[in-house]
């Protein structure tokens, strides 16, 4: 069984894409995926597609038609909303966009399995959802810790499954995946001059930390230099294009991967 894991990232998440494209091109497909935060919209949209430009079509429109309809807040009043209050938007704000990429789709109706990682904030653990409404699973998913407002999903309140598992191979390996794939993201340090940057380099320090431990179960790595923020959404085709590049440069090498 060929698994694929999808690491969270927000607009880096299109660079998944790059690697699904890679697939096809292979004539082959993961059996399985497993996907947080954006890497779980990616994941759900090939899952309930298997196509992977209908994704990238889908995912960028919808996107494009979110931010047109957004009140976008300055950002002095971002930064002391951010000191201030548990999130910078509400459930309500956002639930459309996921309502308008999946509507009333439920995991049994896809053409892939799914795993869509969020965490559990009242236990302290990563969950993997598999079943009900994928709009739901991947909201919970999605919910950026201080950008977004956390939500409850089975009577628990989740947050963003990068958390704890930004890319779940472990999630697959235990589901009884045998070849694991990851698609992943190259970040340099960046620079900080403000308490939120340092806050924000702080906490890349450690999920680059998680990463390398979750990295333990993969077989394979697809690994994207990208340089935007997770929130750069304006530069989604700049990232699928430059990691196309990279992806079609692993083709052959991927090939006899599968072929192993």
């Amino acid at each position: 069984m060929i698994g694929l894991a999808l690491q969270a990232g927000g607009v880096k998440g299109f660079s998944h894409i790059a690697t699904l494209k890679v697939f096809e091109e292979c004539n082959s497909k993961p059996d399985i995926i497993a996907g947080s935060s954006a890497g779980s919209i990616v994941g759900a949209l090939y899952a309930l597609y298997n196509d992977s430009e209908k994704v990238y079509e889908v995912f960028s429109k919808t996107v494009q038609k979110f931010l047109k309809n957004q009140k976008v807040k300055p950002e002095p009043i971002m930064n002391l909303e951010l000191v201030l209050k548990e999130s910078l938007y509400d459930a309500d704000e956002y639930y459309v966009f996921f309502k308008e990429l999946f509507g009333k789709i439920k995991f049994s109706q896809l053409r892939t399995e799914l795993l869509v990682v969020a965490f559990d904030t009242e236990n302290q653990r990563s969950i993997t959802i598999d079943e009900g409404f994928l709009v739901d699973a991947v909201f919970a998913s999605c919910t950026v810790p201080g950008v977004f407002e956390s939500i409850y999903l089975s009577g628990s309140k989740m947050l963003d499954g990068g958390v704890l598992s930004p890319v779940p191979t472990e999630e697959l390996k235990q589901y009884g995946a045998d070849k694991i794939i990851a698609s992943i993201f190259e970040e340099k340090m960046s620079n900080y001059e403000s308490y939120i940057e340092l806050m924000i380099a702080i906490d890349n320090i450690k999920e680059k930390k998680l990463l390398q431990d979750e990295l333990r179960y993969a077989d394979f790595i697809f690994s994207y230099p990208v340089s935007v923020t997770w929130k750069d959404f304006n530069k989604s085709r700049e990232v699928y294009e430059n990691a196309l590049i990279i992806a079609r440069g692993l083709k052959s090498e991927f090939e006899d991967f599968l072929r192993r």
